[in-house]
């Protein structure tokens, strides 16, 4: 059974949507290709239980991926943590 990952997307007018979803792949590389992809397209594109949703990028203020992608682009900070 895949790995399951979670994927909390925060809207600018407030809302949140999350998400469950397998692993797509085990390989580092094949993820970094992805998720450039995805940061690259002006929607963020996700299969949801047999349909196509296609959010437009300027309506999401940030996403949150748990846990953690194993390939994480190149000028990501690491190690930070949350404080409040």
């Amino acid at each position: 059974m895949k790995p399951i990952k979670h994927l909390y997307l925060h809207f600018q007018d407030g809302q949140r949507l999350a998400l469950r979803f397998p692993q797509q792949t085990a390989d580092p590389v094949e993820v970094a290709r992805g998720l450039r992809r995805q940061l690259e397209s002006p929607f963020l594109s996700i299969e949801v239980d047999g349909d196509l949703l296609l959010i437009p990028r300027e309506s999401i203020k940030y996403m949150q991926i748990s846990p953690a992608p194993p390939a994480l682009p190149e000028t990501t900070l690491t190690g930070a943590e949350l404080i409040n």
